[in-house]
């Protein structure tokens, strides 16, 4: 049966959208080289991008070994060199320095765990002079000068050992201290203070406020106590903002503290407002002796309060020569 025209017509149609399908012929020497080219060109193109997305997705290969092999990632950093303890600071020191090491190594055989003395020495229990120096133990052991001799003035009637003494009879307490810390009616706990502003201590610095009376009547609840009472009403009492000059940087003395004598009735008041601060000064320019007190001069007294770490325990060693030495 002979195949109708149109039906011819329609096979022969969709053979030809067939063979424009499929994959082009190999591209023989003699195409001319212009065509070449362009026939080339979308072939070059695909391969070009296809490797492009491949190089961005890819993991670096790793190198064969000599058996062939490939080998294992890098093994993870070796924890054993990892810092899992925190090395102990040292101390500063005066290389140039002399002072009296001796006496620090005496005083830490009977205080063990000191690691800084703030030495306070007389020539005897009667004289209101003396010598303020500051020794440190170094992390290998040496006991070292980091503060040398400076000249101080103590009690105006010398120094008595603090279960002797009573306030009010003008000596120093001689014995062996820590640096005092105290907590005011605000809340704030404190080892220094001043009316100037901090000059760098290691401690909690409190800006003296106007209301700060630190109590020193004896057998009162305010006794060896920071109190909101502007001024001061007691005879004794200290008004820190009053007392402008002398306290315009201090340390605290821990004499009498925690626990305390001298707060309730009855019980002995051994001391109260025991610092270190700056001189006090007559009409003539000379140092007077205290009440209680330690003082130096303004510039080794600030140079002093930066070196007293209470990292190291500082102890407040006070007293003649001989009795720091054998007894303290």
């Amino acid at each position: 049966m002979p195949v109708p025209r149109r039906l011819l017509v329609a096979l022969l149609a969709a053979c030809a959208a067939c063979g424009s399908s499929a994959e082009p012929a190999e591209l023989s020497d003699t195409t001319p080289a212009d065509e070449q080219s362009t026939r080339a060109a979308p072939s070059t193109t695909t391969a070009l991008t296809t490797t492009t997305v491949a190089a961005a997705s890819a993991t670096p290969a790793l190198a064969p070994t000599a058996a062939g092999d490939f080998p294992e990632a890098a093994p993870p950093l070796n924890n054993a060199a990892r810092v899992t303890t925190t090395a102990a600071r040292d101390i500063e020191f005066d290389i140039d320095a002399t002072c009296d090491i001796a006496s620090a190594q005496a005083l830490a055989a009977r205080h063990p765990g000191v690691r800084q003395f703030v030495l306070v020495k007389t020539t005897s229990f009667t004289v209101s002079s003396g010598t303020v120096e500051v020794i440190g133990r170094s992390v290998d052991g040496t006991w070292r000068c980091q503060r040398a001799a400076q000249t101080a003035r103590l009690g105006r009637n010398g120094t008595r050992i603090l279960a002797d003494r009573r306030s009010g009879d003008g000596t120093t307490p001689a014995g062996v201290f820590p640096l005092g810390s105290v907590t005011a009616w605000d809340g704030q706990t404190f080892q220094f203070f001043g009316n100037a502003p901090d000059p760098g201590v290691r401690g909690t610095y409190r800006n003296v406020r106007h209301e700060d009376c630190w109590g020193a009547t004896p057998n009162t609840a305010r006794y060896q106590h920071v109190v909101n009472l502007p001024q001061c009403p007691g005879p004794d009492d200290e008004w820190l903002a009053g007392v402008g000059g002398a306290y315009s940087n201090a340390a605290v003395i821990g004499a009498n503290l925690d626990p305390i004598s001298g707060d309730e009735p009855g019980e002995p008041p051994f001391a109260a407002a025991i610092f270190l601060h700056r001189h006090s000064y007559a009409a003539d320019g000379s140092t007077r002796g205290l009440s209680g007190c330690v003082s130096l001069s303004q510039a080794d007294l600030e140079h002093t309060l930066r070196t007293i770490d209470p990292a190291l325990n500082p102890q407040f060693a006070i007293g003649p020569a001989s009795y720091l030495l054998s007894t303290a």
